[in-house]
């Protein structure tokens, strides 16, 4: 039967029984939806997840169902905009409290979605396909360094693969070329693109802790305010301050779930967990689900209590005492990178260039739940000015055990791309920690091969290998 390649992936997952029977239908729809034919499941099942994966942790299955769910559920915004509900698209990356307190207050009759940033987690880390190879006609060319992100947003939206919102919600923190897009999109799109932006010039003096200026602070904080009235606007929900506490509260829930998985990990020696699936739990510091955390959480919860157990048995990927590299982008998009490194004798770890919870809690403020949000994103380190940033990646380096730091795969973007290749010198002088830098596209792998990398990769994992002999490690 043709569904029994489905039914192979749900299982897999952990569906079972008469819940898999029941979310087959939805999953066979979200599969035609991603455009996913059999065989691209069958590779997904047979191959893929399990060569770059840890098919073993029961965490990870479910967090990859949690991301199967969100996908299941944006599949159907065209059905909810037919009801009569409201549907906010955003973008990543964003002020996920934000974001999330509109489904609070909406009492399910406002859904959030992320949809282009769904789509190419799930096609590039479960099903390994390339966004370029996927849609086309945009006019916005990934080889002309383009951000593949947005390329797919235009082509998914041009050929009607993506139902119109009620209101696209567009953040421009980090990235200037999204809110282009929008403004593209409304011009080849005459029916009425609504959108809001969010955004904070980068004038902020080199050095300086945005996050604890208080005039950066209340102007990004007033920007949110300004956009959520006009996202009200199209949906007709107000967004009362309990709605933002509530969302602040299931975030930092959430939050502190990370960052305790996290510390279990890069502090254990023999390292329990792949690089990939240490990112893969991070997915939601800069979005939301409109499938809530309850899902993600209990993956976490298990993730938590499966390392405990690995700790206590002293089970790791990797021999005690190999290398530990701390990666500055997102492996889980391009995850034959990490496994390159571990057949190299190097954990990746520390899987992207997120503050821990601690640190992001510190900001937050009683009364004024837009204030704690803004002054979150100014302690993100790729929202703020090139000296603040390495000051927060500095902060990392030196709370975790790690014998180098990885950068690269920002080619495509402007700002952080940029940031990288300046900043890394900064951050080894002030660590001591060596910093390499390995140059790509995590959307984009179809621009290079494993080959294109490989001899820099095992260059990299034979220094760290002999820094550790000499240091009697």
């Amino acid at each position: 039967m043709p569904a029994d390649v489905h039914r192979r992936f749900l299982k897999l997952l952990g569906w079972d029984g008469e819940e898999l029977e029941a979310f087959l239908p939805e999953w066979l729809k979200t599969a035609e939806f991603l455009r996913l034919t059999e065989a691209d499941v069958a590779f997904a099942v047979d191959e893929w997840l399990p060569t770059y994966w840890d098919m073993s942790m029961c965490g990870t299955r479910k967090f990859i169902a949690a991301v199967i769910r969100e996908a299941a559920a944006m599949a159907r915004a065209g059905d909810y905009i037919n009801a009569g509900e409201s549907v906010i698209y955003s973008m990543m990356p964003s002020a996920a409290v934000c974001v999330y307190a509109n489904r609070i207050a909406g009492e399910g009759k406002v859904h959030i979605f992320y949809p282009y940033f769904i789509i190419a987690t799930v096609w590039t880390s479960f099903f390994g396909r390339e966004l370029d190879a996927r849609l086309n006609g945009s006019g916005l060319d990934p080889a002309c360094q383009h951000c593949a992100l947005n390329c797919l947003r235009a082509d998914s939206t041009i050929k009607g693969m993506i139902a119109p919102p009620t209101v696209i919600w567009n953040w421009g923190l980090q990235c200037d070329e999204a809110p282009k897009t929008d403004e593209m999109l409304k011009r080849l799109e005459e029916a009425g693109w609504k959108s809001v932006l969010t955004t904070i010039p980068h004038d902020a003096p080199l050095g300086m802790d945005e996050s604890e200026d208080d005039g950066r602070v209340s102007y990004l904080a007033e920007e949110m305010r300004v956009a959520q009235s006009q996202v009200t606007g199209y949906t007709g929900v107000p967004v009362l301050d309990e709605h933002m506490s509530g969302a602040m509260r299931e975030y930092l829930g959430y939050l502190r779930r990370v960052e305790r998985l996290t510390d279990l990990v890069m502090n254990s020696d023999p390292v329990p967990m792949y690089g990939n699936d240490l990112t893969l739990f991070s997915l939601c510091m800069e979005c939301a689900f409109d499938t809530g955390y309850g899902y993600i959480n209990d993956a976490l919860d298990t993730a938590i209590a499966e390392v405990e157990q690995r700790i206590r048995e002293g089970r790791g990927v990797l021999p005690k005492g190999s290398p530990k590299l701390a990666c500055h982008f997102s492996p889980l998009n391009v995850p034959w990178i990490d496994k390159i490194f571990r057949d190299n004798g190097v954990n990746l770890t520390l899987g992207r260039m997120f503050p821990p919870a601690s640190q992001l809690i510190k900001c937050v403020k009683p009364g004024d739940a837009y204030r704690s949000a803004a002054s979150m994103c100014l302690e993100a380190p790729n929202n703020v000015n090139m000296l603040d940033e390495v000051r927060m990646t500095c902060g990392q380096l030196n709370r975790y055990p790690v014998d180098g730091a990885i950068y690269g795969f920002f080619a495509f973007d402007r700002w952080i791309g940029a940031l990288e290749k300046i900043m890394i010198r900064e951050a080894e002088e002030r660590t001591g920690i060596p910093h390499f830098y390995l140059e790509g596209d995590f959307w984009n792998g179809a621009r290079f091969s494993l080959d294109d990398k490989l001899a820099t990769i095992r260059g990299i994992c034979s220094c760290l290998k002999i820094s550790s002999l000499a240091s009697g490690k």
